[in-house]
């Protein structure tokens, strides 16, 4: 049980990740430059995270992106863009402190950006393969089946 929920959290905070891009800007301006190079093997076919299903989008978003938490060694979770977070005792609710952090054009990176990911994410247009990891959160079901608002998600 303890390895599924592990698991399962890990699933989430990897869909996380690559779910928002940009996160953790020191710089409050947005008007440099930034340009990162990566090499592949064929070309990344989406930085749409909610839509890629292969194996160097997904290295490009993971080595650029950041999400509420992060796998660390030996299975370990650490704070990501979450600098805290707790569980409740029955496990079904999950409340993430965030640490400040903006994107790469200076402005701040809020809850709602999260929950505006993965409403998107469990979307029936999104049509993401990643919608299942989302199967445990309250109406993610329903609503990628189309029978229910995204704005019920959780």
């Amino acid at each position: 049980m303890k390895i599924n929920s592990l698991a399962k959290l890990g699933g989430v905070a990897l869909v996380s990740a690559l779910i928002l891009a940009g996160c953790g800007s020191k710089s409050s301006q947005g008007t440099k430059k930034q340009e990162i190079n990566w090499m592949t093997p064929s070309a990344i076919q989406t930085m749409d995270t909610s839509k890629m299903i292969d194996l160097y989008s997904a290295q490009v978003a993971n080595g650029t992106n950041e999400g509420l938490l992060r796998m660390a060694k030996n299975n370990k979770v650490d704070p990501g863009v979450a600098k805290s977070y707790s569980v409740s005792k029955d496990g079904k609710t999950w409340t993430f402190n965030l640490r400040h952090s903006k994107w790469n054009d200076g402005t701040p990176v809020t809850a709602k950006d999260f929950v505006f990911s993965w409403q998107r994410t469990v979307k029936p247009k999104t049509a993401s393969q990643y919608a299942y990891i989302f199967a445990n959160v309250k109406n993610a079901e329903q609503i990628n089946a189309g029978k229910m608002s995204p704005s019920k998600l959780g």
